[in-house]
């Protein structure tokens, strides 16, 4: 993460159901796959999607330089795992540390809340985004083939690990 860059993480509240659908539609606009016709289902998604997420599971939203950046969601599959999804970072915010500092921020969320891996699907092609999990821990357990693109099925187990606090990574959470 760069030096000297607070990043604020805060949990949505169904007030923040706009705010979080606009992040996800700006973030996910580069992953659409319009030369072949094809896009992201996070572009499909209705603002009342994004309140049942608030509602049923949890999410994030990263504030750099108290703009909103990028969000992530996260909620418990199963005893012990959780499935992430929808992690998104504004296009002029990448390679800022937020990214990383949401994967952060759940992953101490999970560990709080018992939990003991995570579970997402990313985008098969993109393989930036494939280095970014892997660079974290996370590791490719799968390919799910759709009928629109394949995802890479995958996970990290947590039970193990360090929390970003514990790393000294230069975060606050707000609102918990």
């Amino acid at each position: 993460m760069n030096k000297g860059l607070r990043i604020k993480v805060k949990e949505a509240q169904p007030s923040d159901s706009d705010l979080v659908f606009n992040l996800t539609k700006q973030a996910f606009q580069d992953y659409n796959l319009s030369s072949s016709g094809l896009s992201s289902p996070a572009l499909q998604e209705s603002r009342e999607d994004v309140l049942q997420d608030i509602e049923q599971g949890e999410i994030l939203i990263a504030y750099l330089h108290n703009q909103p950046a990028g969000s992530v969601r996260f909620y418990a599959v199963d005893e012990g795992e959780f499935y992430l999804s929808r992690l998104g970072v504004l296009a002029k915010y990448r390679g800022k540390g937020v990214g990383s500092t949401l994967i952060s921020a759940v992953e101490s969320r999970v560990r709080a809340k018992g939990g003991q891996r995570i579970t997402l699907y990313s985008a098969y092609h993109l393989e930036n985004l494939l280095n970014f999990y892997l660079q974290r821990g996370y590791q490719i357990v799968g390919v799910k083939e759709g009928k629109d693109y394949n995802r890479a099925i995958i996970s990290k187990e947590l039970s193990n690990e360090v929390i970003a606090e514990d790393k000294g990574e230069e975060y606050e959470v707000v609102g918990r």
